[in-house]
């Protein structure tokens, strides 16, 4: 047994058992491993991401959840009819002036016009008109950007030629 161990250390280290440092019989000589010890901090596995999730599903999410909390902010006024249509279904009929102001006619997928001024919602990412030219609305909604960030985004629907549709 004591020849495999030799082999072995000889093979393995390069270096035969009996050529090793002599241990020494007083037990003071070696340092204490534990003053060097590091203790690692407390940690709360429950707040650690899981490192399988999809960091752009989870910057959606955070996205879509801050959004959905400005909807509800937005919520507190009433609902105008034409924000249950998505915007590239309606069309814009007419601009004219009523009353000193701009006014548009907004025609949407039943061919029921509606009457809208500046300050009017209009589709279903609360886009807000902000500006009636002679040829367009202008209206800004709130979508998410790549990065899961809601961004302003400025839309603009234009008067059509009849023969064009």
């Amino acid at each position: 047994m004591k020849h495999l161990a030799w082999l072995i250390s000889t093979t393995i280290l390069g270096v035969p058992l009996a050529s090793a440092a002599p241990v020494p019989e007083n037990s003071d000589e070696f340092p204490d491993a534990m003053q060097h010890m590091v203790t690692a901090p407390e940690m709360n596995i429950t707040s650690l991401r899981d490192p399988f999730s999809s960091y752009l599903e989870r910057v959606a999410s955070r996205g879509r959840t801050s959004l959905t909390e400005n909807q509800l902010n937005l919520s507190n006024r009433d609902r105008e009819k034409l924000e249950d249509f998505d915007l590239s279904t309606l069309n814009l009929v007419a601009i004219f002036s009523m009353g000193g102001e701009r006014v548009a006619m907004i025609q949407d997928t039943t061919a029921k016009g509606f009457i809208v001024r500046r300050g009017n919602y209009l589709g279903k990412n609360n886009g807000k008109i902000e500006k009636i030219t002679n040829e367009t609305v202008f209206l800004v909604e709130q979508v998410l950007n790549p990065a899961g960030d809601i961004i302003d985004r400025q839309v603009s629907l234009t008067l059509k030629e009849v023969n064009d549709q």
